[in-house]
């Protein structure tokens, strides 16, 4: 799935990168929006909810109107069932080690959880509001910004960083350090491409950014020490993702050595 990943990423020009651009800044003005509404109006918790699906359906609707508009089929953004057992394999390997490091801390500490019934709907919208960045910035944005930049690193750090951008006004409504939330942001989406690259499937980023969200904010508690939680829900995603990036390291060096050998026993 690498080299798919690869070979998809060569398809697009300039044209498809100044799109994706475009729909990036349109969804930044609709991010400023949405923040602007929720500080302004003194909302419900339904009312914030479909304003949060709303702008979900949106920014979804807008990736896969713009891929289906240039026939570049769903497929192009991880939306396929090739291979679905494997990529469903890792998401669960992720489910078991987050789960245990998000469960772990409450058992501990003797907190209290959510009813059934608000755990599954916390969850719903987790992964909805995940499904959206990652179908949006992993599937769409980050294979098309190929198209004006040919180098995988510097592809991939533009991509981070407007990841990072958008965010800014969560970031400033929430009273967060910035510098820290902003590189926590890039480093969070340089993982999340990773995980695409290797199964060039949207399914098992959506589960690893939905389970991280969801158990980082303590959605499964209703009483709990939001600093212990998001230690021990980090304390799981480091060590992961630090072995995602020296994986992919080493992989990339293969394909480099292997590529090398082959051009060399061509000239010979």
């Amino acid at each position: 799935m690498v080299f798919r990943y690869e070979q998809e990423v060569q398809k697009y020009g300039k044209k498809d990168s100044i799109i994706a651009l475009c729909a990036c800044l349109v969804i930044a003005v609709l991010t400023v929006a949405l923040w602007a509404i929720a500080e302004s109006f003194e909302l419900a918790r339904l009312q914030s909810s479909i304003l949060q699906l709303t702008f979900s359906a949106i920014v979804i609707g807008i990736a896969v109107t713009i891929v289906l508009i240039r026939k570049q089929g769903l497929a192009s953004i991880g939306i396929h069932k090739d291979k679905l057992w494997p990529t469903l394999r890792f998401g669960l390997l992720f489910i078991l080690i987050f789960s245990a490091l998000g469960v772990v801390p409450g058992l501990i500490y003797g907190w209290e959880f959510n009813s059934l019934r608000t755990i599954i709907a916390l969850l719903f919208m987790a992964i909805v509001l995940a499904a959206q960045e990652d179908i949006f910035f992993t599937g769409y944005l980050q294979t098309r910004l190929y198209g004006l930049f040919k180098k995988d690193v510097l592809a991939i750090l533009v991509g981070a960083v407007l990841f990072a951008l958008v965010h800014i006004p969560v970031g400033l409504f929430s009273d967060m350090n910035m510098v820290f939330y902003m590189v926590t942001l890039c480093i969070s989406h340089v993982c999340m491409v990773l995980i695409f690259r290797v199964y060039f499937s949207i399914i098992p980023v959506i589960i690893v950014h939905t389970l991280q969200n969801f158990l980082n904010l303590g959605d499964l508690w209703s009483v709990y020490n939001p600093d212990y939680n998001s230690s021990w829900v980090m304390t799981a995603a480091l060590p992961i993702w630090v072995l995602m990036i020296v994986l992919e390291i080493i992989r990339f060096r293969r394909r480099k050595k292997a590529s090398a050998a082959f051009e060399n026993k061509g000239c010979a």
